[in-house]
């Protein structure tokens, strides 16, 4: 049986202000994720992060409801 788990991160970027200064954004993002257990998606997620962001912060996993994804 598939399980998903929705895991959220917070990842920081350099934005430019309106006076050209740089500032420190921080953005949350929310992935599904199919996985065995929530090791098995915290796992799952810095793989795929690995090559796109430099550092990031899984900030929750919680197992969802979700029985099956179509697409």
């Amino acid at each position: 049986m598939n399980q998903y788990y929705r895991v959220k991160i917070k990842v920081e970027t350099e934005v430019e202000g309106n006076k050209g200064q740089i500032k420190i954004k921080v953005i949350s993002e929310e992935y599904l994720i199919n996985a065995i257990s929530p090791t098995d998606a915290e796992a799952k997620m810095t793989k795929h992060l690995s090559g796109l962001m430099s550092e990031f912060e899984v900030t929750n996993i919680a197992l969802t409801k979700f029985v099956d994804i179509i697409e």
